[in-house]
């Protein structure tokens, strides 16, 4: 219940606008205190000759608020992505032996990350968890912008795991080496990846060991105390926290897709805010909480314990999941995804406040996705008369939770509430002269836009008249001229009229998830507002 103090701030006399029930500090409960933490994830990799000990460099957005006594966990199990997500069944095949941490201060200065006081660590496989702390000298200031860098290694031959995909625009690094004196004098050196772990092929892809962007392993969370009281929240989530991009993309913060960063806005009144992220990409709310699916929820359990003096990481859960349950019988969906509810409430009790989500549809495009006429949903997916609405109509009647967000009309169009953000929602100029040599034979990976077109855009142009094709952008040099040129991922002779008009799409190619430019969309259009719902 909110006492007569907060009701007044959130309901003040004369209209005004709302604002949050005062934050009550407690300065020494560790906290999630990076945002873009990833669990390693997806599938194993192998330790190649000449290339068994690794170094990853990773840079993260710590809190509004000067945090300091970092706690930070390295695990040795990871989740599956797809089908069986999240069950923490893929795993290395031996220990995961950890050299050295080092925190990374903003001005460049390198702290020591101990492990009961030892530099090294070995995480044992498929089950194990190490705690690594830093106190730093003096806090870090709130809003920056911090590193950790994890060098580790194994037998050649042997399988590891991971869950980061080197952000290259942020200055992220992934080396590797035949020696801990030879990787440390790579990491030393600060100069590119090794190429081995972070291939031009492969840079910003998703796929399996062999066809994507390597895995670095790093930090599953990082906790600090210094927490001023604003909400935490524990999100059931599935690929729509984040999947939708991939590295090249992401913000100055490590975030990316719709509810990471939406959490993280800065708003003067809301305050931005770090999530504990608990799902992953194909993520189910009938496996998660499940059967091989409980490994973090100890984790973070026992950080509550053994840390925390019994207080929770997290102040409330936020239901993002249950799109991947999806079932044409709408009751059985929704039990579904009201099941990962009640075992929720059944850990942690039948009074926590859980915030529900609505769920986002599944399009199919005649036209690549240029229009949103061309889009076409099944009854499956309907956000107003199929399935999808009476899921949707019953998460928001639903006891189970406290409040609920109705994202939905966030993210639909606004000229077909059935539909999706379509590219010609988002014109972005044409393309300067041309890309390549107009033969159709060369390939070419280099084209030039104007310097407003954000990195990680998947843009659409007319290629020549009536006819569009795609690419993804990747790399950007700033030419000073109002332009810039832009590395693109999918190398082609395609033979390009000169200045193109160029739109960036909504969607992404399946159609499931929004690209870059319907993910801004989206963050924008939900109110920042409603962070009240956070609140008891």
């Amino acid at each position: 219940m909110m006492n007569a103090i907060s009701l007044a701030l959130t309901s003040p006399i004369g209209g005004a606008e709302l604002a949050p029930p005062p934050w009550v500090p407690d300065a020494n409960r560790y906290m999630p205190a990076a945002t873009g933490t990833r669990w390693p994830a997806g599938f194993t990799q192998t330790y190649a000759a000449g290339l068994n000990y690794q170094c990853s460099k990773l840079f993260f957005g710590s809190p509004d608020y000067p945090a300091n006594d970092f706690l930070i966990p390295f695990t040795g199990f990871g989740l599956t992505e797809g089908g069986n997500a999240p069950q923490e069944t893929v795993n290395p095949n031996a220990n995961i032996e950890i050299d050295e941490v080092f925190f990374i201060h903003p001005d460049g200065t390198e702290y020591p990350v101990l492990f009961g006081g030892a530099a090294a660590a070995t995480v044992t496989a498929a089950t194990g968890i190490v705690y690594g702390q830093v106190t730093l000298p003096v806090a870090l200031p709130a809003w920056s912008v911090f590193g950790i860098r994890t060098v580790w290694h194994g037998t050649v031959g042997n399988t590891y795991i991971g869950g980061y995909r080197c952000q290259r625009h942020r200055g992220e690094k992934y080396w590797a080496a035949t020696d801990l004196v030879s990787v440390q004098a790579l990491a030393s050196a600060n100069g590119p990846s090794t190429p081995d772990r972070d291939p031009d092929a492969f840079y910003n892809t998703v796929g399996n060991v062999s066809n994507s962007q390597p895995l670095a392993y790093g930090p599953a969370l990082i906790l600090a105390k210094g927490w001023d009281g604003r909400p935490v929240p524990l999100v059931l989530a599935d690929s729509l926290v984040e999947r939708q991009e991939i590295a090249a993309s992401a913000d100055a913060r490590r975030n990316m897709g719709i509810w990471r960063r939406w959490f993280d806005q800065r708003d003067p009144v809301w305050g931005s805010l770090v999530p504990l992220v608990m799902g992953g990409p194909g993520a189910k709310s009938v496996q998660e909480l499940a059967t091989s699916a409980t490994l973090r929820w100890s984790m973070i359990d026992a950080i509550k314990t053994t840390y925390n003096g019994g207080k929770d990481i997290w102040t409330f859960a936020f239901d993002q999941s249950g799109r991947n349950d999806n079932n044409a019988t709408a009751s059985t969906w929704s039990n579904t995804k009201f099941g990962l509810v009640d075992r929720v409430k059944a850990r942690y009790g039948a009074g926590t406040h859980v915030v529900g989500i609505t769920l986002m549809p599944t399009f199919t495009s005649s036209d690549a996705g240029r229009t949103v006429a061309g889009f076409s949903v099944a009854t499956l997916w309907n956000a107003v008369t199929g399935t999808l609405a009476t899921v949707n109509t019953s998460i928001k009647a639903s006891t189970r939770y406290t409040r609920v967000i109705d994202m939905v009309p966030a993210f639909m169009s606004d000229a077909d509430p059935t539909k999706g953000p379509a590219a010609e929602l988002f014109p972005l100029g044409n393309v300067v002269g041309h890309p390549g040599n107009q033969d159709g034979v060369t390939n070419w990976d280099t084209m030039k836009l104007p310097a407003a077109v954000p990195l990680g855009s998947r843009i659409m142009f007319e290629y020549q008249p009536g006819l569009w094709t795609s690419r993804t952008l990747i790399g950007r040099t700033d030419n000073g001229d109002g332009t810039a040129d832009y590395k693109v991922s999918e190398i082609f002779a395609t033979n390009v009229q000169d200045n193109a008009t160029v739109l960036a799409h909504g969607m992404n190619s399946d159609f499931i998830h929004p690209a870059l430019h319907g993910i801004l969309r989206t963050v924008g259009r939900i109110p920042q507002s409603e962070k009240l719902k956070f609140y008891p």
